[in-house]
């Protein structure tokens, strides 16, 4: 097992290795209600998917970021998303690099505590970057921890754009939930994003 160098670089195996972070699936009960989509929204996935995409920048821009933006829209000032940001929190353990999408509870133009989920999109093969997605899961909850904001529970998921995994990281133990949400059910995948939203702002989880 090589040493990581970046967020990139992590698997599974790593996080258990190194940092003695367990994972299984599990069912998560994310869905709560459903969120019906703007006729913007159906309209612009309409076209993306219309489009050949076959690359991580074009996921994130074209089918990721309108649905991030629409969350936005319709949970204003709940919550700020930043994109490609790098999150360095500890060189030494390879807890470094550029997240793709990462949520804060606070409104800043900076990256601020507490964050409290994190976005990957990556290829079709989605199990395959876990480890990346729990590995920045980790470095957020320290960085929270740092700045006198600890969370005990992170959010995560990978996506290829299409079909969204989640992740929950609590404790020593990296839930994947054995649920699937796909852009084929967009008032489902709104659903559970709202709910995420909801978790940080109406449960004890400081």
């Amino acid at each position: 097992m090589k040493t990581p160098k970046s967020y990139s670089d992590f698997t599974l195996e790593h996080l258990r290795v190194m940092f003695g972070i367990t994972n299984k699936e599990s069912v998560l009960n994310l869905l709560q209600y459903s969120i019906e989509p703007s006729a913007w929204l159906v309209e612009t996935l309409s076209y993306s998917r219309a489009l050949r995409i076959n690359t991580e920048k074009a996921r994130s821009e074209l089918l990721i970021t309108p649905i991030l933006m629409e969350l936005a829209q319709q949970r204003a000032h709940t919550f700020q998303c930043f994109s490609g940001n790098t999150l360095d929190v500890d060189r030494k353990q390879a807890l470094k690099g550029r997240c793709d999408f990462l949520l804060t509870k606070h409104l800043s133009l900076d990256i601020s505590a507490p964050i409290i989920a994190i976005f990957e999109a990556k290829d079709d093969n989605i199990e395959h970057w876990y480890g990346q997605c729990g590995a920045e899961m980790l470095a957020a909850r320290i960085f929270n921890e740092q700045r006198n904001e600890p969370i005990t529970t992170i959010h995560g998921a990978v996506t290829n754009g299409r079909d969204w995994r989640f992740l929950r990281l609590e404790g020593a133990q990296l839930l994947i939930d054995n649920e699937i949400y796909s852009l084929a059910e967009i008032p489902k995948l709104l659903g559970v994003l709202h709910g995420l939203i909801d978790f940080y702002h109406t449960s004890s989880v400081f």
